[in-house]
């Protein structure tokens, strides 16, 4: 019997019943710390029961409030945010159908990797690229806006003793461990790369580049030189490229990895780029139900629909989006001041469900059956409970709201495993006797490169984010702590403001070698400030191409508490 973590996250852990990871290839036998703490953290602040306004209730008067306050409103003022808190079939897409089949709103899903699916898809047809046996046959490797030693480290093991370079904004674990670090000025990613396919034009390899040596070292903070000798890396050593989350929500973020992902294809490398491999072998589509939505609103523009009034009504599972969504202390005004109605089906009592109007409890991965997917490696993995059940699963949940509503459509009550299979094309039987199957991957089509104008990018100080080992987005805290909400910098010491054009927040800055002049690096995991105010407070609704939020580029202005300021002082004057 195995049993997959189910955390948005590369590696996909496989455990067996006694939840050991497999010692199989590319699991190896070690997992995380958020893998190694999961038992532990099952029994820690969970939704234990039904909340109507504060107040125990029941399943059946949970329900019964939640249509009721459906019913109350147009299909168009009714949303349900989604996400990947949990990467199983059943957990994330099944449930989309009944509210599909009501035609309420629905998210664009653009929050995390929709840019780069989109620009790579622009390039080979697919986003799909390099698997984990792709991994162990390279010699070297390009990590591109990535932090594989804290983010990735599955993937990280294969690449150990190899030859490494790493672009980043900022001095990371991996660019620390790398041969070589690029560090350039944040969102200047396009230009970078198209000083490395100027360089390879130079080598006869790519059409020509009119844009001036001068433009892409003013927008890159990198000499030409350099960015000859990263080109010479790929004419050489033909790496594979790991191409990051993060260069998705920066600015023109999309046309940077629509080229980074073209840079292997000149030179004859076949899957020679990595970014995520969801992208093919399963229908997500089908298994969100062939219903549609009455419209679809940008993650991006959540906010500012609940401030107009054309959202009143919020169903969220899978997700935290006071945490995650931009503008996220509107959201909150909004269910404080009667606005908005939200519901939160959630194993743990996170930020959001403690605001909630309706708190409904749900199980843990560990305490039910699914089926699991990987963005990186290829296997499709049965979910078999080890623990006892709490709480109400999703699709008991779904259809429960849907008899309440008298819902006829067929796919609300299609059998949910009927549908999987249909969707990966797996037998499920098979699957379920074996617990793991590998799907196919995919053919290559001739690879097309359209090199895209460039925008000039906004000068100024730039907020960027990053991973910590120890959470997975908001998850963990109950096992590792809340954080303090530490803003690292080149200079700034003690208690003060981020500011940007969308608000303030209050935070702890604190200077480190490992941060460039004109960057804030935050922990994405602490995204709540000293004064508990969420830290997308101060992030509109600026996105890319795909809608993605502009998560890794706002600009910001800096400033320190006069008291904290006069206390550094005599602090330094007395010692």
């Amino acid at each position: 019997m195995v049993i997959a973590c189910t955390r948005d996250c590369y590696d996909t852990c496989v455990f067996d019943s006694s939840h050991k990871v497999l010692p199989t290839f590319p699991f190896e036998g070690f997992t995380c710390s958020r893998g190694i703490a999961d038992m532990k953290r099952n029994s820690v602040n969970r939704v234990k029961d039904f909340m109507i306004d504060g107040s125990i209730a029941t399943m059946d008067e949970a329900v019964r409030k939640v249509v009721k306050e459906i019913k109350a409103r147009k299909p168009t003022e009714i949303i349900h945010v989604d996400y990947d808190g949990n990467q199983g079939l059943l957990t994330w897409y099944f449930p989309a159908r009944f509210w599909n089949a009501i035609h309420s709103a629905i998210t664009d899903y653009s929050i995390c990797s929709s840019e780069g699916h989109l620009a790579i898809s622009k390039v080979y047809g697919s986003s799909f690229g390099a698997t984990p046996e792709d991994f162990s046959k390279a010699d070297s490797f390009v990590i591109w806006g990535s932090d594989p030693k804290t983010s990735f480290i599955h993937g990280w093991k294969l690449m150990k003793g190899k030859y490494k370079v790493t672009v980043d904004v900022r001095l990371s674990p991996t660019a620390k461990e790398s041969d070589r670090a690029i560090i350039i000025k944040p969102s200047s990613d396009a230009f970078l790369a198209l000083g490395v396919l100027k360089s390879l034009h130079e080598m006869g390899y790519s059409d020509e580049i009119p844009t001036p040596w001068e433009v892409i070292e003013e927008e890159t903070g990198v000499r030409r030189r350099e960015v000859e000798e990263l080109a010479s890396v790929y004419e050489e050593r033909k790496p594979l490229t790991v191409i990051g989350f993060a260069l998705g929500r920066t600015f023109q973020g999309g046309k940077a990895i629509s080229m980074i992902s073209a840079i292997p294809s000149l030179l004859g490398i076949k899957r020679g780029f990595y970014y995520s491999n969801s992208s093919y072998g399963i229908n997500f589509s089908y298994l969100r139900g062939t219903s549609k939505a009455s419209r679809v609103v940008g993650m991006a523009d959540v906010y500012k629909e609940v401030e107009k009034g054309n959202i009143t009504f919020m169903f969220v599972w899978n997700s935290n989006p006071l945490h995650s969504l931009p503008g996220s202390d509107r959201i909150a005004e909004a269910v404080e001041e009667g606005r908005l109605f939200l519901v939160v089906h959630d194993p743990f009592m996170n930020e959001t469900a403690k605001i909630a109007n309706v708190v409904i409890p749900a199980p843990t991965y560990l305490e039910k059956e699914d089926v699991v997917y990987s963005y990186w490696h290829r296997y499709l993995v049965y979910n078999k409970p080890i623990l006892p059940k709490s709480g109400v699963d999703e699709i008991t949940l779904m259809r429960a709201l849907a008899r309440e509503m008298e819902v006829t459509d067929e796919s609300v009550w299609e059998d949910p495993w009927v549908a999987v299979e249909k969707a990966t094309g797996v037998n499920i039987q098979e699957l379920k006797f074996k617990g793991v199957m590998k799907l196919p991957e995919p053919e290559f089509r001739k690879p097309r490169l359209e090199i895209p104008a460039l925008e000039r990018v906004p000068k100024g100080k730039v907020l960027v984010f990053g991973s910590h080992p120890n959470f997975t987005n908001s998850q963990f805290k109950e096992i590792y702590g809340r954080k303090e909400p530490v803003a690292f910098n080149s200079s700034l010491e003690g208690i003060g403001y981020l500011r940007s054009k969308w608000g303030k927040i209050r935070v702890k800055f604190v200077k480190v070698d490992d941060v460039p002049d004109g960057v804030i690096f935050m922990f994405k995991s602490n995204l709540f400030d000293l004064d508990g105010k969420p830290v997308n407070s101060i992030i509109g609704n600026e996105k890319g191409e795909s809608g993605t939020p502009l998560l890794n580029f706002t600009l910001v202005q800096t400033e320190i508490e006069k008291e904290h300021e006069e206390q550094v002082k005599e602090e330094v004057n007395c010692c």
